[in-house]
């Protein structure tokens, strides 16, 4: 019979006003919600109607008169806003409340959902958190007749602290509300499907079932340019004629990037006399510049282009791309999939242009197109080798704890130590850490005085626990950033991360902008316009990189293998790294060895060690320990990026190397055996979480060692030991 006359009345009016139809995804997962318990994960590709397979049996079991009914968990406000204005329709016409939640969301929407919980409520992970912890009391009357919780782009979420935060908040819910919701989990961009869904039902009790769209072949249409920084006009002639007439996003790495090429290409456009149709989209432009090019891609006609970071990386509705332009490397594989299924819906093929300025060195790092070779191999590893990055989860996840203990505190009040240790230990981010740890980190924050103890022994919030969590930054698990307000004649043009010199200059909103003066105590930077040229100040910093990756990128370069989609600049530079890896001895197959030191003209070593960036986080962690470089004999060393590592050493080559083993040999002997501080240095034990200065220095050392740093990667890129 099928799933389409199951659905509800409204559902099937809306799918034939649509002339849609059901897609396969879409009537296996109605088979799924409508005739089973199970956690969903539907993984299907960019613009295959996964929204839609999710919500179509959904709406079509909610009861509109009673309280909420499906949580939609999604990762970016802009997403939410989407997804609002694309489902309106659809639950107007069940007569099925939608909300949202967001920081941007007027105070009265959410005093009408507050007054009468219904229907489906879309939120981010961070307004949730205000949620629980602002209306504590509310939270059996809202979440009591909870059925289903829908997380969009899941992959976002695994491995990091906001999606171990999202499985807590789901937990608390749970407990507060007596609720048991099914899971449903979207994307287009995994790797591992089984990880994916034990990631989804973490804490539920639920199996899981993959509701998969029928096997793609992994197709698109690449080309890949890099030029010399001689050749720069030329690089951005190519760039500027890769947009021309057409509607592309340009992704950049950092924001800094976006706003320089949105400058040149405008600028190019004027001296053409042709049409300025260039947007930047990026995290501090103030919002109405995203809506603008947002709304531009997607409703206006004729050739449009943004210059983006990950912002309109996700499933935000910007129509249909005729291209999608990378400046630099992918950051990631997973990045990659993402940003190409952006474009490729009307012709099916999706089609990316990659482009970068390489700028190589005389010296033994510099003289490699780090970046080429990465995109190659990240290209490689997804259409030949069918692989994206798993999820690394954190073992210990010290910080989030200590978030997650203030949240339940402020929403809650007095807790007894034992009550506290029993609900937040027995969470799932929090498995791994045991009751002694638990205890030391109370025991710090009542040293700081996040936290006190009431005659009657219960915990509750102290003085800076207090302060801390009624700002609103608390929400995010994220590190705080400072940012600073830019204004120009009155107006918000956006916030950035940094506070420049007077007189110099900054890109924002694909304009320069003369710093005219500060005011530090609000937090804001008075500009005038500037003419176009100069040099921005703010940079941005580069991702780490997987170690397969890594060992990809040492295979290109020693093979002789050509690509299709390199363009001739890009495969005289890649003939040019062979030859010079070649006569210079720049890789080698295996493990590194004493030969992959490679002499500098200054006596010392370059060591370009071809590994992921949780491995050489722990080499680097080795080197900096006082006890190893005596060892080692080593007088001094400094990392470049994530491709090498330049020592001083009054060791030769042989002799260095075979330190090297023993003192890799014992850390993980000492790490065998329980040690926290295995890899690590008490004094040079570098903060990566939000709350880590809160941490006793033991439990700061194993977090770091333990979610950080990738030993046994190490042992083996070293050949073992």
């Amino acid at each position: 019979m099928g799933a389409f006359p199951r659905l509800a009345p409204f559902v099937r009016e809306y799918n034939y006003e649509k002339q849609w139809g059901l897609r396969d995804i879409q009537e296996k997962a109605a088979d799924a919600v409508l005739g089973g318990d199970d956690n969903l994960l539907i993984a299907a590709g960019t613009a295959s109607g996964k929204t839609e397979a999710a919500f179509f049996p959904v709406l079509s079991v909610l009861d509109p008169e009673v309280s909420l009914g499906a949580l939609y968990i999604g990762p970016l406000k802009a997403l939410i806003n989407d997804q609002f204005e694309r489902l309106t329709g659809i639950f107007e016409r069940g007569g099925i409340p939608l909300w949202r939640w967001h920081g941007d969301v007027d105070d009265n929407h959410k005093k009408k959902f507050l007054s009468c919980p219904s229907g489906v409520l879309q939120i981010t992970p961070e307004s949730l958190e205000a949620l629980l912890l602002r209306h504590p009391g509310k939270v059996k009357a809202l979440f009591g007749a909870l059925r289903f919780v829908i997380i969009d782009e899941i992959h976002a979420f695994m491995g990091s602290d906001r999606g171990s935060q999202l499985l807590c908040q789901i937990a608390r819910i749970e407990e507060g509300s007596g609720c048991r919701p099914r899971r449903i989990g979207l994307s287009a961009t995994l790797g591992d499907y089984g990880q994916a869904l034990r990631w989804l039902g973490l804490g539920s009790g639920r199996k899981g079932l993959l509701i998969q769209e029928g096997e793609r072949k992994r197709r698109a249409r690449l080309a890949l340019d890099c030029r010399s920084p001689e050749e720069e006009a030329s690089y951005y002639e190519s760039l500027y004629a890769q947009c021309r007439g057409k509607k592309c996003v340009i992704f950049a790495n950092s924001r800094l990037e976006a706003e320089e090429t949105v400058n040149v290409l405008k600028s190019m456009a004027a001296k053409k006399r042709e049409a300025d149709v260039f947007y930047v989209h990026h995290g501090s432009v103030s919002g109405h510049f995203r809506m603008d090019a947002e709304r531009e891609l997607r409703e206006e006609e004729g050739p449009r282009t943004a210059a983006a970071t990950a912002t309109l990386e996700l499933g935000i509705d910007i129509g249909r791309l005729d291209r999608i332009i990378q400046i630099g490397p992918p950051s990631s594989v997973s990045g990659f999939v993402q940003r190409l299924g952006r474009s490729g819906r009307l012709s099916g093929l999706p089609e990316m242009y990659f482009t970068s300025l390489e700028r190589p060195g005389n010296d033994e790092s510099r003289s490699l197109p780090w970046g080429l070779l990465q995109t190659i191999a990240v290209v490689k590893l997804y259409l030949e080798e069918q692989w994206i990055e798993p999820a690394l989860l954190k073992p210990l996840p010290y910080s989030l704890l200590i978030h997650q203990t203030l949240s339940v505190l402020a929403s809650l009040g007095e807790q007894r130590s034992s009550v506290l240790a029993r609900r937040l230990l027995s969470l799932s981010p929090f498995l791994g850490v045991s009751l002694d740890d638990y205890r030391a980190i109370l025991s710090s924050l009542e040293v700081h005085d996040y936290i006190e103890r009431t005659a009657e022994g219960g915990i509750i919030l102290g003085l800076e626990g207090e302060y801390v969590v009624n700002n609103y930054s608390f929400y995010s698990v994220f590190p705080d950033e400072a940012e600073y307000k830019v204004r120009h004649g009155g107006k918000e043009l956006g916030t950035v991360n940094f506070l420049p010199e007077p007189g110099s200059r900054i890109a924002l909103g694909g304009r320069y902008w003369q710093i005219e003066s500060f005011d530090k105590k609000r937090s804001e930077i008075y500009v005038t316009e500037a003419q176009s040229g100069g040099g921005p100040v703010w940079r941005g910093s580069g991702a780490g990189i997987h170690s397969r990756v890594a060992e990809t990128m040492k295979r290109i370069l020693l093979e002789n293998r050509d690509y299709a989609f390199l363009s001739g600049p890009a495969r005289l530079i890649l003939s040019g790294a062979r030859h010079r890896a070649l006569k210079n001895r720049l890789a080698s197959p295996g493990p590194l060895g004493p030969d992959d030191l490679l002499p500098t003209e200054d006596g010392g070593f370059c060591l370009l060690p071809w590994m992921g960036s949780r491995a050489l986080r722990a080499l680097t962690a080795l080197l900096q320990h006082r006890d190893s470089q005596k060892e080692l004999g080593l007088a001094s060393f400094y990392r470049r990026g994530e491709f090498a590592l330049y020592l001083q050493s009054s060791f030769d080559a042989e002799n260095f190397w075979a330190a090297l083993q023993r003192v890799l040999h014992r850390a993980l002997h000492r790490l065998s055996e329980g040690a926290g501080d295995a890899f690590l240095e008490g004094s040079k034990i570098p903060y990566s979480d939000k709350y880590d200065y809160l941490l006793p220095q033991e439990l700061l050392a194993r977090q770091y060692q333990e979610n950080m740093l990738a030993p046994e990667e190490l042992r083996e890129a070293l050949g073992g030991c």
